[in-house]
């Protein structure tokens, strides 16, 4: 294959980049100053809770996902490669590795690996970007890869027609260096640097029982400056510090202590943080329900997870999982794949349903064949064993009923009133669902409910009843009363018990699911 830049067909061997020699000019291939690296590292990630909990969250999503084999279409159960993913080196399991890979990752926005010994590895090492170099190569792939550790040096060489190397190295695009990758931690930084500031102010302030300074005012003009040294001295010992909160300053008649005084909004960087934290979040990709509790209202945790699988973590893992298998698996040989199953995400159970749902509703419709059908809910065109319908008659029967609906009673309009008042006023947070807010404003302009919402709204009461009794300016009683609140809850409940006395063979796509999935 010749390289398309090239006008030399003769040399069809050497892989490089039509830019050549030009990444080696004007281009840093490593941060400046290890130490200051370090001190980046630790204020903005060992030092920051809310920095700290982001990585975690996506780190511990990333680690609930399995790896599969694959060669082709056929998924391969037992194999040299899984074991060493299983097991990738005698300090370390599965969970641990893949942890510290992607945090690496996130903080770097690179991460290192090497393989031992040449060949088909027995082992896979982690190592920390701090103590790498990328060594530029002059087309455009690296020619060597350095570990650096205090006055230990030791080069990994990479194949310049290959680029095969011992070292496996995932980056992000960074426009401002060529082979180093983008932190997101940098883009993070301003904002986990106020964060850090806020905390470091009302700790300081704490520290005084929160007060803060004051001046001394002299009545017989300015002392000389020794008078003036001997008083910040004093002032020093006598007031400053935990242990002299709250201490009374004795001084001279010609001298007088004026405290600067300010409001508690003045001192209150509570906004400013909370502010800062949606920063950081939204740098690495986490909903705010996962990290501010606050902005958390008990019912938007699911749909908080299953945004960030994904937006985040489904992504991060795909292009993690198939650039390790472009460097792994040709070792082991041809065709061979991992991929992740997604089928083993919990957090995307209400996706899978919704699918599912949809799938046998076209099914049902005649929009979609058995076999389309089979394929959208992820499953084989074609099932082993016989086929029989026995829940098509169920079904079929389902799609002629006059489906019910229920118009609620006055006491259970006014509570959804009051939520929607209380939404108004921004005490339900940021996490309540447009869905609940359109079917409150529905019933209160005088609309009915479904069956389906019945059923919805009986699964809410029973996850949330605690609410109720929660203060009456919480997210989590604004969020009752947007179901209805107390009155709501036991006509929910009744209409419930009302349908299941009426189908006692249950819903018919619910069966199916069951049988699919075996729940």
């Amino acid at each position: 294959m010749v390289w398309p830049f090239s006008r030399d067909n003769k040399r069809t061997e050497r892989k490089q980049h039509p830019a050549g020699a030009a990444f080696l000019i004007g281009s840093s291939v490593q941060w400046t100053g290890s130490n200051d690296r370090r001190s980046y590292i630790r204020e903005g990630y060992q030092h920051n809770v809310i920095v700290y909990r982001a990585i975690r969250e996506i780190v511990e999503a990333c680690k609930a996902i399995s790896i599969e084999l694959y060669q082709g279409a056929d998924l391969i159960e037992q194999h040299p490669a899984l074991d060493l993913l299983n097991r990738p080196n005698p300090w370390q399991a599965y969970d641990q590795w893949l942890s510290e890979m992607m945090v690496n990752r996130l903080l770097f926005g690179e991460t290192f690996a090497v393989g031992a010994p040449d060949g088909q590895f027995a082992e896979l090492w982690p190592l920390n970007p701090i103590d790498m170099e990328v060594k530029p190569g002059p087309h455009g792939l690296p020619s060597a890869y350095c570990h650096k550790r205090g006055k230990s040096e030791k080069y990994f060489q990479v194949d310049p027609l290959t680029g095969d190397s011992e070292v496996f190295y995932l980056k992000t695009y960074n426009p401002d260096n060529y082979w180093r990758g983008q932190s997101p931690l940098m883009a993070a930084s301003l904002s986990a640097d106020t964060h850090n500031a806020g905390s470091q102010w009302n700790y300081s302030l704490l520290k005084n029982s929160a007060r803060p300074s004051g001046l001394v005012r002299f009545k017989g003009g300015y002392p000389a400056g020794e008078t003036v040294q001997r008083m910040r001295e004093y002032f020093k010992a006598a007031m400053a510090g935990s242990a002299n909160a709250g201490e009374i300053p004795m001084l001279a008649d010609d001298a007088e202590f004026v405290e600067l005084s300010k409001s508690p909004r003045d001192m209150d960087f509570t906004n400013t943080m909370k502010e800062t934290a949606k920063y950081v979040a939204s740098a690495f990709g986490v909903p705010l329900p996962l990290i501010d509790n606050d902005a958390s209202t008990f019912n938007n945790l699911e749909q908080a997870k299953e945004r960030l699988y994904t937006y985040t973590v489904i992504p991060l893992m795909e292009e993690f999982i198939g650039a390790f298998s472009m460097w792994l698996l040709p070792r082991y040989g041809e065709g061979l794949e991992f991929r992740l199953d997604l089928d083993s995400i919990s957090a995307l159970e209400g996706n899978r349903q919704r699918m599912f749902e949809r799938a046998v509703l076209a099914f049902e419709k005649g929009v979609l064949t058995r076999e389309e059908s089979r394929v959208m809910m992820g499953f084989p065109a074609e099932g082993e064993g016989e086929y029989t319908p026995l829940l098509a008659p169920m079904m079929e029967q389902k799609s002629l009923e006059v489906k019910k609906s229920f118009k609620p009673p006055s006491d259970v309009v006014s509570n959804y009133r009051r939520g929607l008042e209380m939404h108004a006023e921004g005490l339900t947070g940021d996490g309540m669902e447009a869905t609940t807010i359109r079917m409150a404003r529905k019933i209160v302009g005088g609309g009915s409910v479904s069956e389906e919402w019945v059923r919805k709204a009986n699964r809410f009461w029973g996850r949330n009843e605690r609410f109720l009794s929660g203060p009456k300016d919480s997210p989590a009683y604004a969020s009752a009363m947007l179901w209805g609140g107390a009155a709501g809850r036991d006509w929910y409940k009744a209409r419930y018990n009302e349908l299941e006395s009426e189908s006692k063979d249950g819903d018919p796509l619910e069966l199916l699911y069951k049988v699919a999935y075996g729940g």
